[in-house]
């Protein structure tokens, strides 16, 4: 079981103000927190290096807007990445609300899979590429 996954997820609105992204994203973490196997769930800090395709390195106090960093196992991570996208990018409007999901795994030994989305479907291939790289947990 592959433990110690840090996953990285980054939600971005342009209809929000900074600070209401910031609170929408310290509301996630107690639910995040609540999910099996999730060893540290936390806000980004603002001099950590991110690399997530699609995300501006915008910054409110010490932390990087709309970021937060979970370390669990794979099988939680691919639970709480279908559980943000479910709450964040909202499938049953069908039309784009210009949210975007974007989201980096690092593995213990740094390896790095990343993707972007705008709609659910955009983080299939996300999920397929984690189970088949780094297994089920």
């Amino acid at each position: 079981m592959m433990k110690d996954l840090q996953a990285i997820i980054v939600i971005q609105d342009p209809e929000l103000e900074d600070e209401e992204l910031q609170e929408y994203t310290q509301n996630l973490l107690p639910q995040i927190r609540e999910f099996d196997e999730v060893e540290d769930a936390g806000l980004v800090p603002r001099e950590q290096p991110v690399d997530v395709p699609g995300m501006t390195s915008k910054d409110i106090g010490a932390f990087l807007l709309g970021a937060v960093t979970v370390i669990s196992t794979v099988k939680t991570i691919i639970e709480i990445i279908d559980w943000v996208q479910k709450k964040w990018l909202k499938p049953e409007q069908n039309q784009s609300t210009g949210r975007k999901l974007s989201i980096e795994i690092i593995t213990p030994e740094g390896y790095k899979i990343t993707c972007s989305a705008e709609h659910p479907e955009d983080l299939k291939g996300l999920r397929d590429q984690i189970i088949k790289q780094l297994g089920e947990g």
